[in-house]
């Protein structure tokens, strides 16, 4: 009886532990992490240490296993298409290291569908680099992004997304529009 008692505690103990659920909803699902990742992740303020998307942007990526598809048509250099997380972010390094402050703001079309281990998200924004130089590109954009549940957290493993370059007063109402809480 002791060696049948003993054997079922130790194949319980074999058994894989269930996976962590991810949140549907709140500050850690997926619409409101796409919404931390632009608004905090990819903004600049004049005076922020240097970029290092590894250590800035590892909330929102699982850089151990980075294989996914991320699609950005403003991506700097000659490709727009990857398939590591990690050197597609190193590829944002040198443009957010030269820039003074990257500004972002949100436009509407928002819409999560998440359910079990797997999200969809998305989101229209708009942005504004300003170069050290002092050139200034302003971009209306929209972002879509596929996400895992990894460990209870999310992680974005598919990203599309497009911005047109725009004058910097086409965008600056949702500035104003910011900086007034709306």
């Amino acid at each position: 009886m002791k060696a049948l008692f003993l054997a079922a505690c130790l194949l319980a103990l074999a058994e894989p532990v269930a996976a962590q659920p991810c949140p549907q909803d709140g500050a850690n699902a997926p619409l409101a992490l796409h919404k931390s990742w632009i608004m905090e992740g990819w903004e600049r303020h004049e005076g922020d240490p240097t970029f290092v998307f590894a250590e800035k942007m590892s909330r929102y990526y699982d850089l151990n296993r980075p294989r996914g598809v991320f699609y950005d048509n403003f991506a700097p250099g000659s490709t727009q298409l990857f398939d590591n997380a990690a050197v597609y972010g190193a590829n944002w390094e040198d443009l957010q290291n030269g820039a003074r402050s990257v500004l972002h703001a949100l436009t509407g079309g928002e819409d999560q569908i998440a359910g079990g281990n797997i999200a969809s998200t998305t989101i229209g924004f708009v942005g504004q680099i300003s170069r050290l130089d002092g050139e200034v590109v302003a971009f209306d954009g929209r972002s879509q992004l596929g996400w895992v549940c990894i460990d209870g957290a999310w992680k974005i493993r598919q990203e599309l997304n497009y911005a047109r370059v725009v004058k910097p007063e086409d965008i600056a109402h949702y500035y104003r529009q910011k900086a007034e809480g709306k």
